[in-house]
């Protein structure tokens, strides 16, 4: 699976909009093309699969585990109370076998089902696109004929016009924040004007927002000047004085040691 960080970046408010104005051709072109964003094996499964896979061989043997990939299973079916028979056919090949297992778990993810039953009362005010599925507008409505005033919202309904996203469920707050704007008229939920680093769309190029650094001063010779301590006019030598504390009220005054000479030898007797 495409789960890199700009990978990622398909599942944003930023690709969405990119998506949904693509003409439709386009748009049903990319969708079975962009399976691997959502429809595969993230990485770090399969890299905890391998990596017990290389444990099981250190010992000597092989390990007892199949993988093969570019196969379905077409059909299945019970031979015991405790054996199935799997169909497979390898979609490269065009080859079909048969394997008999314990048990079989089933990852197919879920199916969209669709919205002409529940649609039905709105069908003579529905407007389709050319594959006959309702049309979306990038505020997830419905396009109605403009003799119904009201508005119908849909979510996880609109892959073919708002992309790969559309069942995300990190999208859905987003998603909830649009309709609700739209609902209400006003912004209780501000939404931010970028949400990816990647232009999708070039057209929307701007001139960077941050300040560049002013080029460095230049001395007499062409050269940045060298930046040395200002010295101050310290005056003429006087005695040494013990630096203010910034705190003078709540200081002490300073310590003073007082330096004994050395202890004199012992004047010779008489």
């Amino acid at each position: 699976m495409e789960y890199s960080k700009l990978g990622l970046e398909h599942f944003t408010p930023d690709y969405t909009h990119y998506f949904h104005a693509l003409p439709e051709a386009v748009r049903d072109e990319l969708v079975p093309r962009q399976w691997q964003l959502h429809k595969a094996i993230d990485t770090d499964t399969i890299t905890a699969i391998h990596d017990e896979l290389y444990h099981r061989t250190l010992h000597g043997g092989w390990p007892d585990t199949t993988l093969t990939p570019g196969v379905s299973v077409r059909t299945a079916g019970r031979m015991t109370n405790t054996r199935i028979e799997l169909h497979l056919e390898h979609t490269q090949q065009n080859t079909r076998t048969r394997l008999t297992t314990d048990a079989v778990v089933l990852a197919t993810g879920y199916r969209e089902r669709p919205l002409g039953r529940i649609l039905a009362g709105l069908e003579p005010h529905l407007r389709r696109d050319e594959s006959d599925r309702p049309r979306i507008d990038d505020r997830f409505r419905l396009v109605l004929d403009p003799a119904i005033t009201g508005h119908v919202y849909v979510q996880n309904a609109e892959r073919h016009t708002h992309g790969v996203g559309a069942p995300d469920l990190g999208l859905a707050a987003w998603r909830s924040a649009t309709i609700l704007n739209d609902l209400t008229g006003t912004n209780p939920y501000p939404l931010p004007e970028r949400t990816a680093f990647t232009t999708f769309d070039p057209r929307q190029l701007t001139p960077p927002t941050h300040r560049r650094r002013p080029p460095p001063p230049t001395g007499e010779n062409g050269r940045p000047p060298q930046n040395r301590p200002k010295r101050r006019n310290a005056g003429p030598p006087g005695p040494l004085r013990t630096p203010a504390c910034p705190h003078a009220s709540d200081a002490s005054p300073p310590k003073r040691t007082a330096h004994r000479p050395p202890n004199p030898s012992p004047a010779p007797k008489r």
